[in-house]
């Protein structure tokens, strides 16, 4: 079986074998943290073979879906709250970067990159199925055999979304499929389709005119000086029907800044990706209104290189990342080069959160040098909770109610003058690991999940409550960002880029995440006991 690894701005292929043994396994989480009384608790089931990068979406019917771009769009689902999984009709053998999404008639809409369906080189599919996987149909793009994206300057990171406009039904359903191209300024794109992802319409730049909205010029032009040359897509989500500002389209993005844009547009992720933005549209994806989010920063990187984002049941926006916030660069480099960065807890990349309680208009209360962007971030992990925090991934329930997920190892990651990563930081010392022999031991690296019932308060003032759910490494060595810049095999990939959180109707959360050390298999796990974040059920 082929398993189609992504390398950040483009691909790689490694065969695996693999059997098609489904395992369900259990394991209760650690709780840790002065709350942990309350913290949710964990099981954990074995979803497929090993693969990278999972995908994890809940219909509102609670069948959960999980897909990796491993071996073509492998997707498997369950019916029983994530105990069990079995695969589903596999929609396209070739795939790379891969997504999923529901509309309200509980139909699955499946994106992924450089697809068998057109002879146009790394474009992006959107399949959809009706029957909870059995079939699959393709949607067609502008142009034949140009995949539902059918974009000139390719495409690399692809998201989608769905949902069904009052009143009407899947066959209407607006879909928006979302990405940043490969070959040219890494810009953030949409395709829009009206027929329920039947067909979709040319690719829309959403900071490029006429595709702005009227008054907001000036605020998409100080987003164009970041974003040019340097994006990295974070999602795209679409307010449903009866909520405030229903239909509102949302995309979102990290980028860099002037001053690392002036050096050139390259692929090699070596900027430090320090502002988060949106844009949204109210009008179907005709024009576009940008907003910064937050700005941590210059040498303050989030590209781990996803961060995450959703929306809550209100339609409210929330990123999660990880952040060497609190970090001097230069300082952390020297530290990094001379072995002592470990007793420097100022190095480190923690866990955040900001969010938006009007759609995206303010962050966290403004305060930011960009108008309506966040001053300051919500910190997800204790102070006492030290070492590298890394993957983030959120789902949001009511408003101010957020699970997040991460992975942690204890150990601080070495890192170089930009605020990034050091390539192979974690894997070990040595001149065989490409690194001094004052760096720390391979790290071990835990699955973990975090929750906050009250973001309603401020960033100073909001509390969380932490489980340790993994209590075997999950992972142990590095967990490169650099993309296709990562190069093997101190600079390890194996996780490929990102792990993913939903919410069931109840409100509990599922977290997708590969296992490469003792399990190597795809898992999910499953919240069994604590708080759920809509109208605070209980699991």
């Amino acid at each position: 079986m082929e398993t189609r690894f992504w390398l950040g701005r483009g691909l790689a292929l490694v065969r695996i074998g693999f059997g098609l043994g489904l395992v369900a396994a259990a394991s209760l989480g650690v709780q840790t943290g002065g709350l942990a009384a309350s913290s949710p608790g964990y099981s954990l089931a074995n979803v497929g073979p090993y693969g990278g990068e999972p995908s994890i979406v809940s219909d509102s019917a609670g069948q959960l879906y999980d897909t990796t771009p491993s071996g073509g769009t492998l997707t498997y689902t369950s019916t029983d709250r994530g105990k069990t999984w079995r695969p589903v009709t596999t929609a396209d053998p070739n795939s790379g970067d891969d997504c999923l999404a529901t509309d309200q008639s509980n139909a699955v809409y499946l994106c992924n990159l450089a697809g068998s369906e057109g002879v146009a080189p790394l474009q992006a599919d959107v399949w959809k199925s009706v029957d909870h996987g059995t079939s699959w149909t393709h949607g067609e793009g502008a142009l034949p055999q140009c995949g539902s994206s059918c974009s000139p300057f390719g495409v690399d990171r692809d998201w989608v979304a769905a949902s069904i406009p009052a009143g009407e039904t899947t066959k209407t359903a607006e879909v928006v499929l979302m990405y940043h191209d490969f070959y040219g300024p890494s810009q953030i794109w949409v395709n829009i389709s009206h027929d329920g992802g039947a067909t979709f319409g040319p690719p829309q730049e959403v900071l490029a005119s006429p595709s702005v909205t009227p008054g907001a010029v000036a605020g998409t032009l100080v987003a164009q000086g970041y974003t040019f040359c340097n994006t990295v897509p974070a999602g795209v989500q679409i307010v449903r029907p009866g909520l405030p500002n229903a239909g509102r389209i949302f995309v979102a993005w990290i980028a860099a800044d002037l001053a690392q844009n002036a050096t050139g547009c390259n692929v090699t992720m070596l900027q430090s990706f320090h502002t988060l933005w949106i844009s949204y549209s109210d009008d179907g994806g005709l024009t576009w209104t940008a907003q910064q989010a937050f700005d941590a920063g210059i040498g303050h990187d989030a590209s781990t290189p996803f961060v995450g984002f959703t929306l809550d049941n209100q339609g409210n926006p929330y990123f999660g990342f990880a952040n060497n916030l609190n970090s001097n660069p230069a300082t952390c480099s020297a530290e990094s080069a001379a072995g002592t960065v470990q007793s420097d807890t100022s190095c480190e990349y923690d866990m955040y959160v900001i969010w938006s309680k009007n759609g995206g208009t303010t962050w966290d209360g403004g305060g930011g040098v960009v108008p309506g962007s966040a001053a300051k971030a919500y910190r997800v992990n204790s102070v006492a909770e030290r070492g590298t925090h890394w993957f983030p991934a959120i789902a949001a329930g009511d408003p101010g109610q957020v699970d997040v997920a991460y992975l942690r190892t204890s150990e601080i990651l070495p890192t170089d003058p930009f605020g990034k990563a050091n390539p192979g930081g974690c894997a070990g010392p040595g001149p065989a690991n490409g690194n001094p022999a004052n760096y720390p031991p391979p790290c071990q690296w835990n699955l973990y999940g975090a929750q906050s019932t009250n973001l309603t308060l401020s960033p100073g003032r909001a509390t969380w409550t932490t489980t340790q759910i993994t209590t075997t490494p999950m992972h142990i060595g590095d967990i490169c960002n650099l993309g296709i810049f990562c190069l093997a095999p101190s600079s390890n990939r194996n996780l490929l880029d990102f792990i993913m959180e939903t919410l069931d109707p109840s409100g509990c959360a599922h977290i997708a995440y590969a296992d490469d050390n003792t399990v190597n298999k795809l898992r999910a796990a499953n919240q069994t006991s604590g708080p759920c974040i809509i109208g605070h059920h209980h699991a």
